[in-house]
């Protein structure tokens, strides 16, 4: 559907460029509705398995072409994949939310860029580039400096959760170049989504067997069940929209949607559970944007190992 669109109407930078704001609306609203659920106490690894599990499953209803998970070529391209880019991000995101709230959190997702276009230029995957640089230098400074504010205003905060939170740019800039040098021929991005959430799934399972952690939490309300089950939803359009944007760009391209994600989580924050800001919080945020114009005053190219998306 988004091909076809694309070749009708829609110029590809165009395409391109909403793909990122969709994603990183989609990802700010996942985190929100994680502080939702695992406020009410759901354990976040639970409800990271089950939001995967919906997810993967729903696009594999929806894919035509099933079989193509069960080709032992991709077996490895899924687990990378699943555990840098889902699994281990989303569990700690979904455990730190309800500690430091969903506009700090979705700060986390905004600091992959700088390191994803410093791993993707030293093996070749991207030109150097000192405009995108300094761009993608200043929105990193402004996500620290919200980092910084928002750990000023949180009464007795603990320094590990603050830790705990670098863990998720890392592995999202792993798993940014990985996708991307690891892109396998002639795989849709659908198959490419559905494998690696039921990646996450199997291997966010595990993690809650060997933590002891329920599956099956006792006293689960409908209310909590229809958060999972929108949340599994959302999942699923949002990882279906980014590999389709990670088989258009290049990797750092990319990584830059947790810093629209930031943004739009900081809005969010604030209108649905009244989280307040200072001023400068509000002018790191410009700045977070600032340098994501700045470091796109070229064109995005297709990443070197998809240059065309895959049909």
């Amino acid at each position: 559907m988004i091909a076809t669109a694309q070749r009708s109407f829609i110029p590809p930078q165009a395409l391109i460029w909403g793909l990122l704001l969709a994603n990183g609306f989609l990802i700010a609203l996942m985190l929100a509705l994680a502080k939702a659920a695992t406020s009410q106490g759901m354990p976040a690894v639970t409800y990271a398995f089950w939001q995967t599990l919906i997810a993967g499953a729903v696009l594999l209803l929806c894919s035509q072409k099933r079989r193509s998970l069960l080709e032992r070529r991709l077996t490895r391209y899924f687990l990378i994949s699943g555990l840098t880019g889902i699994a281990i991000p989303n569990v700690i995101g979904f455990y730190l939310v309800t500690k430091l709230g969903a506009g700090f959190t979705g700060i986390m997702y905004a600091l992959p860029p700088i390191f994803t276009f410093l791993l993707a230029t030293s093996i070749g995957l991207e030109k150097r580039s000192w405009i995108k640089l300094a761009g993608l230098s200043i929105a990193v400074v402004a996500c620290a400096w919200i980092v910084l504010q928002r750990h000023s205003e949180i009464s007795s905060p603990n320094i590990a959760w603050f830790a705990m939170g670098l863990i998720i740019p890392a592995m999202l800039s792993i798993g940014n170049v990985y996708r991307s040098v690891a892109w396998p021929d002639d795989v849709k991005p659908m198959v490419l989504a559905s494998g690696t959430l039921l990646a996450s799934a199997f291997t966010l399972a595990l993690i809650a067997s060997l933590t002891e952690t329920p599956i099956f939490p006792k006293g689960t309300g409908s209310d909590l069940i229809g958060i999972v089950v929108l949340q599994g939803l959302l999942t699923a359009l949002t990882y279906l929209c980014a590999f389709e944007l990670q088989g258009r760009s290049d990797p750092v391209f990319y990584s830059q949607l947790g810093a629209v994600a930031a943004v739009f989580g900081l809005l969010i924050g604030v209108i649905w559970f009244e989280e307040h800001y200072s001023v400068t919080i509000w002018l790191g945020a410009f700045l977070v944007i600032l340098g994501l114009r700045i470091s796109n005053r070229t064109k995005a190219q297709p990443s070197v190992a998809q240059a065309e998306p895959v049909r």
